[in-house]
């Protein structure tokens, strides 16, 4: 531990992040992708080609991600929530760059391991970069001087392809019928809205205690190739805003009287070279002055998406002691007895971890048993299904989805009705055509840090003039 934290200590002197930043990305495409793993089969050694381009690629760009860090102003990267986020970034590159090159078939399934691993270590961070600027953009003097948008859409769009990049070689050697890795060939878009729309149905009727019904129509038999996790992000996140504001909205109706909520109407049509799903609300549209806003990385219309920081930690605790309560009998008493009882302790935590992994297990199990087809394959390719998700969340749902919409050469767009709904227009790029590849990812990198940057000059600027003396007449 001593050496780890000596070693974070120096590495302000080192500068193997800024050598590694610069170093120039090789673009992801599509035709890449697929030629690899339609070969696998045949060529084994296709594997080993994958590896390299993993090892060669993700230190290149979890270090652009760091720099753009290091750019920053010191108040954000000293929030403890992005902090974290730092240190897993430096700790991912510290490992990748120092793993042996793969060699062998054998050799890459010691280094899925670890790339397993690294991904599900990373997938929380999402949430603590969001928690982070919410608290950052809190303080009363800087929060209101930051402009973090550009630097956020290329920390994010990075992530999606290092996702992409490391999912697709997890799943490159696993032949499974309509599917080339991470990617689906055929994807059948209706089920996928379907599958997302069951999952929102849940949590609102878990958070208001009744929820709209979707309505699938349109081209029932469009299939498009896609990747589903990245589908289902986005559906899930549009149908889960046009549910809150239904129910907001039409709050007079109660569960027995469902059919007075207007349904959620979702219309598939399929084109030649791109796909088009319209979602379509009653929930009394957005005010005009939010229009721009719904686009910006923070920025939510729940009430409880900005919470009161002090509260939301008080609740926390409160929570955490409620749950070491449950656990360890159910009641405030016996968690004092656990706490003065090493071994009680050790007990409790032992039968938490146990009781979320059963609950992990039956969620997947009963998933696999309803769920239509869309829900069964996200399962075998994602842990999306085991997240637990809430009806409104941050203020990254709207902008996160339209950067997936726009990382694979689609577009994300809503027409507002002031007094009547939303329409969210999501256009998917059919991947298979006109040779889809990512957005070059030095353009994302210059972008990111001339954003950063900018934010650090504002926020000098903020606070010179908040230090000039004031001026009084004589």
């Amino acid at each position: 531990m001593e050496q780890s934290e000596a070693r974070k200590a120096d590495s302000f002197y080192d500068s193997t992040v800024e050598k590694y930043a610069v170093m120039p990305v090789e673009t992801l495409s599509l035709e890449q992708m697929l030629h690899i793993g339609r070969n696998v089969a045949s060529d084994p050694s296709k594997v080993v080609q994958s590896a390299h381009f993993v090892q060669q690629e993700l230190p290149k760009r979890l270090a652009r991600r760091l720099l753009d860090l290091q750019l920053l102003p010191h108040l954000v990267v000293s929030n403890p929530h992005i902090k974290r986020v730092y240190n897993a970034y430096f700790h991912a590159f510290e490992t990748l760059r120092a793993y042996p090159p793969v060699k062998t078939v054998a050799d890459n399934a010691a280094f899925c391991v670890l790339l397993r691993r690294l991904v599900d270590e990373h997938g929380p961070l999402l949430d603590l970069l969001a928690r982070g600027l919410v608290e950052v953009r809190a303080k009363r003097l800087v929060g209101p001087a930051l402009d973090l948008d550009r630097f956020l859409d290329a920390m994010l769009r990075s992530r999606i392809s290092r996702r992409v990049i490391a999912e697709q070689h997890l799943h490159i050697a696993n032949a499974r019928p309509g599917y080339i890795g991470s990617i689906a060939t055929a994807l059948d878009v209706a089920d996928a809205v379907d599958f997302a729309g069951q999952r929102a149905v849940q949590v609102c009727m878990e958070a208001y205690g009744i929820a709209p019904e979707v309505v699938v129509a349109g081209d029932l038999s469009a299939r498009l190739p896609y990747l589903p996790s990245h589908l289902d992000y986005m559906l899930y996140e549009l149908l889960k805003n046009s549910m809150r504001a239904v129910v907001e909205r039409h709050r007079g109706a109660t569960y027995s009287t469902r059919r007075r909520i207007p349904p959620i109407q979702a219309r598939v049509c399929s084109g030649a070279t791109h796909l088009s799903i319209r979602i379509s609300d009653q929930g009394g549209g957005l005010p005009m002055e939010h229009l721009e806003q719904v686009w910006s990385y923070g920025f939510t219309t729940s009430a409880s998406g900005v919470p009161d920081l002090e509260l939301q930690q008080q609740q926390q605790q409160q929570q955490q002691h409620m749950d070491e309560a449950n656990w360890a009998g159910g009641s405030s008493s016996s968690s004092a007895d656990s706490a003065s009882d090493p071994s009680s302790a050790k007990e409790a935590t032992a039968a938490a971890a146990a009781a979320e992994a059963a609950a992990a297990a039956a969620a997947d199990a009963q998933l696999r048993k309803t769920a239509n087809q869309f829900g069964a394959l996200l399962a075998n390719v994602s842990d999306a299904p085991r997240q637990r998700y809430s009806l409104a969340g941050l203020g990254f749902g709207l902008p996160l989805s339209r950067l997936h919409a726009r990382y694979f050469g689609g577009d994300l767009q809503l027409v507002n009705l002031p007094g009547y709904g939303v329409d969210a227009f999501l256009t998917l790029r059919r991947l298979d055509t006109a040779g889809w590849h990512e957005q070059h990812d030095d353009d994302v990198a210059a972008a990111g840090q001339a954003a950063a940057i900018a934010a650090a000059v504002k926020v000098q600027q903020q606070l010179a003039q908040a230090r000039e003396p004031a001026h009084l007449p004589l």
